[in-house]
């Protein structure tokens, strides 16, 4: 198994202090390789969560600064930041400030490489397979000489806001199906006929990769 510690970076999340300072250009270089037309369906977020928790952040003041700029970031319901992609404030090293009460739960920044469309209810092996390989490449690209050790993408996690159970699933598929609360974990192979369909009682929030450490 194909297995880094870089996928830490990618995906996980990184502990952070109750006053949190991140130099931007981590971020912007993220996100510049997601401009490339071959990852236009799929998306880096960064969200705020708590450490313990993992809930949404608790702060009082967020924003990107420099001896340019003074800019208030949005955070949306889920904790993901609304983070501009722009170059100037690369170029003035521009950081992101997260400022927190003395009691409030310390906060990390989570990283979740996900769809970046809303998606139907229902979702054929074609459109499955697209996103697991626009996964695969992207975590293949980011890691450089280090994708050797990156575990393997077998599939997708369909992610809900609520929990949803997948519906009308043929044997084929369904020895490859399993969901669990908010999530459905679905291992796709070569196997699989070509007329294969998952459907679900509600749409997804987004597709994440399945990646074999999940799958094991």
């Amino acid at each position: 198994m194909r297995y880094l510690s870089l996928l830490a970076a990618l995906l996980a999340a990184m502990p952070a202090v109750a006053d949190l300072q991140l130099n931007y250009n981590g971020f912007y270089g993220r996100m510049k390789k997601l401009q490339q037309p071959q990852y236009s369906d799929i998306t880096l977020a960064f969200a705020l969560t708590g450490v313990h928790s993992g809930k949404t952040c608790r702060f009082y003041s967020l924003k990107l600064l420099s001896d340019q700029h003074d800019i208030v970031v949005d955070i949306a319901g889920n904790g993901e930041l609304s983070l501009p992609y722009n170059e100037a404030l690369k170029d003035s090293n521009a950081v992101l400030l997260l400022r927190q009460a003395d009691n409030a739960e310390a906060c990390q920044v989570e990283m979740r490489l996900r769809s970046r469309m809303r998606l139907p209810s229902s979702l054929d092996i074609a459109t499955l397979q697209h996103y697991q390989q626009q996964f695969e490449l992207l975590l293949d690209d980011m890691a450089g000489i280090s994708k050797y050790w990156l575990p393997d993408v077998h599939g997708v996690i369909v992610e809900f806001t609520t929990a949803a159970a997948a519906v009308d699933i043929e044997a084929a598929q369904a020895g490859s199906t399993n969901c669990s609360g908010k999530r459905c974990y679905i291992q796709l192979n070569d196997n699989m006929p070509a007329n294969s369909r998952w459907s679900f009682n509600e749409r997804p929030a987004y597709l994440l990769p399945l990646l074999q450490s999940h799958a094991d």
